[in-house]
């Protein structure tokens, strides 16, 4: 059956045919986690604020459909990630990311910065890892640009008459699979799904104009469950049904040529319409001002993500989840969250960037606020209050000498 009689017959429920490869014999049960990254259902409706009667402190909620989850401001962000950071800093401390933050590039002297569009602060002339896996202040740098560049792409692929669709890939997987040799068994089942004759064949059909790929990551009762998000470009119009049937067997047949179980018909992929593509274009990289994927916050359903190890590690010290994460950042560490098809940048109009460009590349709007030397940026770390100075920094910037002051002040009583 054709694509135009396919869509012409509504495209219900149909059973999967022998096209594009065979049918694996090696069925699994559904794996549901990585599917729910886009909650169709939540909606922000209000911001209500309550008094702790234990501590006395204000906290503010956000009421949604789902229930009440806390609200944080962009500056208790900030300084989560901070946190978090410290928690990497312990668990790879002679790593580049140890250092990302904290060391002064050679030569040059540390400064506060601030953006005047956004009216964010930021340090200068100090190293970055540029690490999206292992590092939360990278990552979130990063990943905001990343998500500029995905919203910009989706806007002139519209513009261009293109449409897009949002594919998320899955597989089964078990407690005691390794991470690493999955990883590599799903990237080697993307590339036969392709590069190989039925792929090429089928994006020809479907007149492919290239993909946007996001790899994730959660670690559950299950075990670590890595899965892909792919933006897909094609110049002519097809309903997502359309995709999803014909996808579905090659992805199928992929995994298992891969060394995999086959994944479930009914979860094993799923293809989502264009606007739910445009809304996770828009959103990826941020989750409450911070970013999605392997850094936002659990919901409870989807096991853990890296970064919700580092909070369990934080706040418990629990000796698991900072094995986990060892685990999580060693199979990760080096591979490319991102990536774009081969010239559908140049397509677009968009210029290719790394990830250790975009971690590095600071504002040549800002302004600067303050230059610190050396002693005073040591007496910052030993106090750790990077985040605290920043928020002076953006909100009572004529504080800034006498928040340092203080911090010397403190250093002699203490010695």
């Amino acid at each position: 059956m054709s694509i135009q009689e396919l869509e012409k017959n509504g495209f219900g429920h149909l059973e999967k045919g022998p096209f594009l490869g065979i049918k694996a014999r090696n069925e699994a049960a559904p794996e549901l986690r990585g599917l729910q990254s886009i909650d169709k259902n939540t909606n922000l409706v209000r911001l209500v604020e309550e008094i702790d009667p234990e501590t006395g402190e204000i906290i503010t909620y956000q009421d949604t459909k789902k229930g009440r989850k806390v609200f944080k401001t962009s500056a208790q962000n900030r300084a989560e990630r901070y946190a978090l950071k410290s928690v990497v800093n312990l668990i790879f401390p002679k790593s580049s990311t140890a250092k990302c933050s904290r060391a002064k590039v050679p030569g040059e002297d540390v400064k506060i910065l601030k953006n005047p569009e956004h009216q964010k602060a930021f340090y200068s002339g100090l190293r970055r890892c540029g690490s999206v896996w292992l590092c939360p202040l990278c990552s979130a740098k990063i990943a905001e640009r990343r998500r500029s560049e995905l919203v910009a792409g989706v806007a002139t692929a519209r513009a261009m008459g293109w449409q897009a669709h949002l594919m998320t890939c899955t597989i089964p997987h078990g407690l005691g699979d390794d991470v690493n040799d999955i990883l590599k068994m799903m990237l080697n089942a993307w590339r036969r799904m392709t590069t190989g004759r039925a792929g090429k064949a089928l994006r020809k059909q479907l007149f492919f104009e290239g993909t946007v790929r996001v790899i994730e990551v959660t670690d559950g009762n299950n075990g670590f469950h890595p899965h892909f998000h792919i933006l897909i470009f094609t110049s002519r119009k097809f309903s997502s049904s359309v995709l999803q049937y014909f996808f579905t067997p090659l992805w199928q047949d992929v995994c298992v040529k891969s060394g995999l179980p086959c994944p479930s018909e009914e979860h094993g992929l799923k293809v989502d319409d264009g606007s739910w593509a445009a809304k996770y274009a828009s959103k990826w990289g941020l989750e409450d001002e911070m970013v999605k994927g392997h850094m936002k916050t659990s919901k409870g359903i989807n096991g853990f993500t890296p970064w919700d190890m580092l909070r369990d590690v934080l706040k418990t010290k629990n000796k698991r989840s900072r094995a986990r994460f060892f685990i999580y950042a060693n199979a990760f560490k080096g591979r490319r969250q991102l990536h774009w098809s081969v010239g559908l940048k140049a397509k677009l109009g968009l210029i290719d960037f790394t990830d250790e460009e975009l971690a590095t590349k600071d504002e040549e709007q800002a302004s600067q606020l303050a230059e610190l030397t050396l002693n005073q940026w040591r007496l910052v770390l030993v106090n750790r209050c990077e985040s605290a100075l920043l928020e002076i920094a953006e909100t009572r910037p004529q504080d800034i000498p006498v928040f340092l002051s203080a911090l010397w002040s403190n250093d002699l009583k203490t010695t």
